[in-house]
C-alpha cells in the first residue's frame, strides 16, 4: 500500500495540487488551450505509441474490448438511473465522469504493482480500447440533444484515427527519432491534464460536492459489479480477469474534463468527480 501511495498516487495529487495553487495565484488562468493541445496532439500520440507497442493475443484483445464496451454501457445506464433518482435532471458531465475511468495514468502502474509485468499487455489494451470508446461514444453522450452533430464531432477527433493508424502500421518499424518524439509527446499528456484539473478545481464551488459523491459511488461500485459480470459472461481467460476488473473500478478519467470543457458541458462537475473519486480511491 505504501508503494502505491508513494509511486502512483503521490505524483498525481502533487501535480493537481500545483495546478490548484496556480489557479489561486492566477484566478484568470484558463485551461482551454491546454485541453485543445491534449485533445488534438498529446493524447493521439499517447494512443498511437501505446497501441504500436502492444503485445497480446487476438482472443485476449477481443475479450478486453468486449468487457470495456459492456462496462461503458452498463455504468452509463447506472449513471442515468442515479441522475433520475438523486439529481432529478440530466447532466452529461455527470454521466461521462461516472462512466469512464482513469485507465491510463493510474490504471497501468496500479495493475503493474498488483499483478506484475505479465498483466501490462492487458492494462494497455484496456486503456487503448476505452480511449476509443471515450472519444466516440463519450462524445455522443455529451451531444445527445444534437446526435448528428455529436457524431460529426466524434469523427473529427484525431485520437480515433491515431488508434486505426497504429493498428495498420503495427509491426512496421519507424525511425528511432520518430519513436522517441511520439513517446515524449504522449508522456506529456497526463502531467498537462493533471495541472489543468488543479486549475479548474481552484474554481469549483461546494455545490458540486453532491454530484461528485454520487458519481464516484457509481464509478466504483458500478465499474466493479459490471466488469465482474462481464468477464464471467464472456468467459475471459483467467489471467486477464482481475486486471480488467481492477481497471474498470478506477477513479474518473482526467480526459473527461477535456471533453466536457470542449463541448461546454459543465466541466466543473467533471473536475469535481475526478477530484473526489481520486481522493477516495485508496479507501475503496
Amino acid at each position: 500500500m505504501g508503494e502505491l501511495l508513494l509511486n502512483v498516487l503521490f505524483p498525481l495529487y502533487f501535480l493537481i495540487g500545483l495546478g490548484y495553487l496556480m489557479g489561486k495565484v492566477k484566478p484568470n488562468l484558463e485551461t482551454a488551450t491546454i485541453s485543445f493541445l491534449v485533445l488534438y496532439l498529446f493524447a493521439p500520440a499517447l494512443i498511437f505509441y501505446s497501441f504500436r507497442h502492444l503485445s497480446v493475443s487476438l482472443n485476449s484483445f477481443a475479450c478486453v474490448a468486449g468487457v470495456a464496451l459492456i462496462v461503458f454501457l452498463g455504468v452509463l445506464a447506472l449513471s442515468v438511473a442515479a441522475e433520475k433518482l438523486f439529481l432529478k435532471r440530466r447532466d452529461p458531465a455527470f454521466e461521462l465522469s461516472a462512466t469512464v475511468m482513469n485507465a491510463g495514468y493510474l490504471g497501468i502502474p496500479f495493475v503493474y504493482l498488483m499483478f506484475g509485468e505479465k498483466a501490462l499487455p492487458y492494462a494497455v489494451s484496456y486503456m487503448v480500447v476505452m480511449a476509443v470508446y471515450h472519444f466516440t461514444l463519450g462524445i455522443v453522450v455529451l451531444s445527445l440533444e444534437n446526435l448528428k452533430e455529436g457524431i460529426k464531432s466524434a469523427l473529427k477527433i484525431p485520437l480515433i484515427y491515431a488508434a486505426l493508424l497504429a493498428f495498420v502500421t503495427k509491426g512496421i518499424p519507424l525511425p528511432e527519432g520518430v519513436e522517441k518524439t511520439l513517446k515524449l509527446t504522449g508522456d506529456s499528456t497526463m502531467p498537462l491534464m493533471l495541472v489543468s484539473i488543479g486549475v479548474s478545481l481552484s474554481k469549483v464551488k461546494a455545490s458540486y460536492l453532491k454530484e461528485a459523491v454520487i458519481a464516484t459511488a457509481v464509478r466504483f461500485l458500478g465499474g466493479t459489479a459490471v466488469s465482474l459480470s462481464a468477464v464471467l459472461a464472456l468467459k475471459c481467460p483467467q489471467e486477464l480477469r482481475w486486471p480488467v476488473v481492477v481497471q474498470s473500478s478506477l477513479p474518473s478519467a482526467i480526459l473527461n474534463f477535456v471533453l466536457c470543457e470542449k463541448f461546454n458541458k459543465n466541466p466543473q462537475t467533471a473536475a469535481s468527480v475526478i477530484f473526489v473519486s481520486t481522493l477516495l480511491f485508496p479507501a475503496y
